[in-house]
């Protein structure tokens, strides 16, 4: 049986599509890995497959869910140990599809049923837009991991992602894994202020691994490329490393209840 993981924050720029790209090829060097691309603009996708129009996609698998017709879901093959769902731009269709409103957690679930004991890991890179599609992921994943950029809005906006979060209907309370900052400074004194902050208000929740901001970001981003893809060793891919090992020894870690009871966080 996998471990599912939704990547999400509803704050854009905060670097899911790159967290679930480099944890995907981090963790696929030791496990077998199911990325599924759940965002309309598909830039895991473009990334991994250097292309964004695949015959089978995420979209005409869901399509089929929905219209009971059963094909085995066969998704495309990266690596021996790394595998993935591509997304499409058809997606953002089914924010409007009354089907996939009303039914929509049942399909999301039967997907994840067929493919969950083929793998170590599944993780689904999220749209920003808490929609229905982010709603119904949230609902069948058994964790989630926010990424963070070291501003402002770093602790006042999770406890508004965790007023969301409550809404999503559950059978189980959802495993946080946690909450790290991406393109931190660590010479930045404000980024120090603001990690300082988020320890005290985050606590545990706060992951101690940040995931430095670095040319070869910017490099890696530009060009639809893993931090991993550079051949002279760089801090960021070391960094995603080291995060990568942290987020595995928290597979069981810290739930939302557990989160919400915290009179810090309420405030």
């Amino acid at each position: 049986m996998s471990r599912t993981i939704a990547i999400y924050n509803f704050k854009g720029g905060v670097g899911k599509t790159s967290t679930t790209l480099n944890l995907a090829l981090s963790w696929s060097r030791s496990f077998k890995v199911l990325v599924i691309d759940c965002d309309p603009q598909a830039n895991l996708t473009h990334t991994l497959t250097d292309n964004v129009e695949h015959e089978i996609n995420l979209f005409t698998i869901l399509k089929d869910v929905i219209h009971n017709r059963q094909h085995a879901i066969k998704p495309l093959e990266l690596s021996g140990y790394l595998h993935i769902i591509p997304g499409h731009v058809k997606m953002a269709e089914l924010e409007s599809n009354s089907e996939f409103i009303s039914f929509g957690n049942t399909i999301i679930y039967k997907l994840l049923a067929q493919v969950n004991r083929q793998y170590d890991f599944i993780i689904l890179d999220c749209p920003t837009h808490f929609g229905k599609i982010v709603k119904f992921s949230l609902a069948n994943v058994k964790s989630i991991l926010i990424p963070a950029i070291p501003d402002s809005y770093s602790t006042t906006g999770f406890r508004q992602l965790l007023h969301y979060l409550k809404e999503v209907e559950r059978e189980i309370s959802l495993n946080v894994l946690g909450v790290f900052f991406n393109l931190f400074r660590k010479n930045t004194r404000h980024h120090q202020m603001i990690r300082l902050q988020a320890e005290k208000e985050l606590g545990d929740v706060l992951l101690s691994h940040n995931v430095r901001q670095g040319i070869k970001v910017s490099e890696a981003n530009w060009g639809h490329r893993s931090i991993y893809s550079f051949e002279e060793e760089n801090e960021v891919a070391n960094d995603f490393m080291r995060l990568s090992e942290e987020v595995l020894g928290r597979l069981d870690s810290v739930y939302l209840d557990q989160i919400i009871n915290n009179t810090t966080l309420q405030k």
